[in-house]
């Protein structure tokens, strides 16, 4: 399993005035520049990054997935063996979609995401809704759940990600990633990237903020620091129910000392564990310790009281 994940949110804010051809150019140097200075194991970009003025644009500037835009970034990503999350307007058979596209380290195609409840003024612009079951990308062999902008507000769409099992929220957005999102974070235990120009946040498990700022961040903006954010995260970590989980708190400390930290959340009814040795996995803590994450906990709950029901 991996240990440690770096994650990036660019902050790209195009000039309107430009073309798509410059914004795009203007996007390579942009992203060049953080893959170059951080080299991360993921990128995320903001919703529509290159168009935010989509309503603005001929047939709201969708592209085929295999178009100019995912092309440019595809090659970044292979030249820096990165993964890069980059959502464009989608044309496809005819109907375009809101998607986040995530080209992988050798600048494939490694899945997508359309966006499952476009606005009413989108729709109106036949953008078209994303599926209602998406499967997560698998990256990396991370299991990664994304929501796109307007879909914080449906949390049938996070519940469908925590019954599936994912490592990774990814939020690309034209609006602030503020307490809904965070709430996905600490909700589904899992660290969350939010790309917003103005206020990219990267969330930890816990819901506690690991990373923000944007181009409305006063350094960032006086051109003190580029405009994205990154941060190292401990994939070795897991967030539990207290429910039985807490009864072996104590042999957890006992056994395995200063190579775990945990962590108390008691308000949310739950902990954490951290695993601060290279000589020690997650999983492995969790078999010897006959532990049941989060996920697994709650889903088989609901599971066995839907069962009841019938």
């Amino acid at each position: 399993m991996i240990r440690r994940y770096r994650v990036a949110a660019g902050c790209f804010e195009p000039e309107l005035a430009q073309s798509i051809e410059t914004r795009r150019e203007s996007l390579k140097a942009h992203l060049a520049a953080l893959l170059k200075e951080q080299k991360p194991d993921l990128v995320v970009l903001p919703e529509l990054a290159l168009i935010p003025d989509f309503n603005k644009q001929v047939n709201c500037g969708a592209e085929l997935i295999d178009g100019p835009t995912i092309r440019c970034v595809a090659e970044l990503a292979k030249l820096h063996g990165a993964n890069i999350c980059m959502p464009i307007i989608e044309t496809d058979k005819g109907h375009k979609y809101n998607t986040a596209v995530y080209l992988n380290r050798q600048g494939q195609v490694a899945g997508k995401f359309r966006k499952h409840t476009p606005t009413k003024g989108e729709l109106e612009l036949d953008i078209f809704p994303g599926e209602n079951s998406p499967e997560p990308v698998v990256i990396d062999g991370l299991r990664i759940g994304t929501a796109i902008c307007y879909d914080e507000n449906y949390p049938d769409l996070m519940w469908h990600y925590f019954t599936k099992g994912i490592d990774l929220l990814v939020f690309p957005a034209y609006t602030y990633g503020g307490q809904l999102m965070q709430s996905w974070a600490l909700t589904c235990g899992v660290p969350l990237v939010v790309s917003f120009p103005w206020e990219s946040v990267i969330y930890d498990r816990d819901g506690s903020i690991l990373a923000d700022g944007g181009t409305w961040t006063s350094t960032i903006k006086s051109g003190y620091h580029p405009a994205w954010v990154a941060q190292e995260i401990n994939m070795q970590s897991r967030i539990y129910h207290l429910d039985y989980n807490q009864l072996k708190i104590n042999e957890l400390g006992q056994k395995y000392g200063n190579k775990i930290d945990i962590r108390l959340i008691v308000r949310e009814a739950r902990f954490r564990i951290t695993v601060l040795s290279d000589t020690l996995d997650i999983d492995q803590i969790e078999k010897e310790m006959d532990l049941l994450p989060l996920q697994r906990y709650i889903t088989e709950g609901r599971a066995l009281a839907d069962k009841m029901r019938k």
